[in-house]
């Protein structure tokens, strides 16, 4: 495939015919070392190396936008393997508490009342364990560590969609996607399922990074919205046709506020970017394996990071991530 060839696809939302100059362009190197510099840990580097060279074919990644519905997507269209989030995740920590959690209980838990919800993508069960006994919790999750922890906390677990669906298919109240649709090229695929999981007049509550703050992000703190980390990025148009394809009913979106947390992951964005430079402090820092100390240290470079930022924070704090909840359809997904 040529250059040329190669910024040349169908929205795979809407199949608007998507072509022109990208929006960014990524090579293998650039995007391992955005995920883990190779001066903080070589062999994780050049694991990643490897394993994004598979997923993108030995080659650079474009970043389109189809100019009818504003999806954002990496070519090649690809998201993360197991391999790639087994590297990624060598040092991942899980939230305790988010945004749309609470947002969700407005909407959704609060008026319901009660029923069986499930979570994709659990993690370590911080939204599922908060709920009131009324509810019923089952959880998707791929780590066999997480699961067995989730199901100490009396939560019912499945590994994989048609798992769940051949357990509780038709059955289930809510479905919640926090933070997911964005790391997903099977997007309609997964929509589908959550459809499949759902009675009619199911909720489903998504929430996703929104596309013009991760552009804003990048061309203002220096640090990528990176595929094959995120491979789609949504606006509200594009996620409500999404949904209408799949069976649903979508209604408003609802945006992130700004809060003391939305600021502190932007200084930790412009942290991220200035550790790529290998002779700076936060590269030097992020050496450091004990993660307390590592934190501690971090904290540090906050306050420089805040005066170059300052002039722009209300720009990267506006509009960066949104949820829309929509509601399962008594009749057929649409098909494309």
């Amino acid at each position: 495939m040529t250059q040329k060839e190669d910024m040349n696809m169908d929205c795979p939302v809407c199949g608007c015919p998507c072509h022109g100059v990208p929006s960014a362009r990524y090579s293998i190197a650039k995007a391992a070392a955005h995920f883990c510099p190779p001066g903080r840990d070589l062999d994780r580097y050049n694991r990643l190396v490897e394993c994004i060279d598979r997923l993108w074919n030995h080659r650079d990644c474009v970043v389109l936008h189809c100019p009818e519905c504003g999806f954002g997507f990496g070519l090649p269209f690809r998201s993360g393997d197991e391999e790639f989030y087994g590297i990624l995740h060598e040092e991942h920590s899980y939230p305790t508490w988010r945004w749309d959690y609470g947002l969700a209980m407005r909407l959704a838990i609060d008026r319901l009342g009660g029923g069986r919800i499930l979570d994709v993508g659990a993690g370590t069960g911080a939204f599922l364990t908060s709920l009131p006994k009324t509810w019923a919790p089952h959880a998707i999750e791929g780590s066999d560590t997480i699961r067995t922890q989730l199901r100490s906390n009396e939560i019912i677990v499945f590994d994989n969609m048609q798992a769940a669906k051949e357990a509780v298919g038709g059955t289930v109240d809510v479905v919640t996607l926090f933070q997911v649709l964005e790391h997903i090229a099977e997007f309609r695929e997964m929509l589908s399922d959550c459809r499949s999981l759902l009675r009619a007049g199911g909720i489903l509550i998504v929430t996703v990074p929104e596309a013009s703050a991760m552009l804003r992000q990048e061309k203002i703190t220096g640090c990528a919205d990176m595929p094959p980390n995120h491979i789609n990025k949504w606006t509200t148009k594009s996620l409500a046709i999404a949904l209408e394809n799949a069976g649903f009913h979508p209604g408003e979106a609802f945006f992130e506020p700004v809060s003391l947390r939305s600021i502190r992951g932007v200084l930790h964005l412009r942290i991220l970017a200035d550790r790529k430079g290998p002779g700076s402090w936060a590269s030097r820092i992020y050496r450091f394996q004990n993660r307390k100390v590592r934190a501690a240290l971090l904290a540090l470079l906050a306050l420089p990071a805040f005066f170059k930022l300052a002039p722009h924070l209300t720009h990267l704090c506006r509009r960066t991530a949104f949820a829309m909840v929509a509601v399962a359809n008594s009749s057929a997904p649409q098909s494309r």
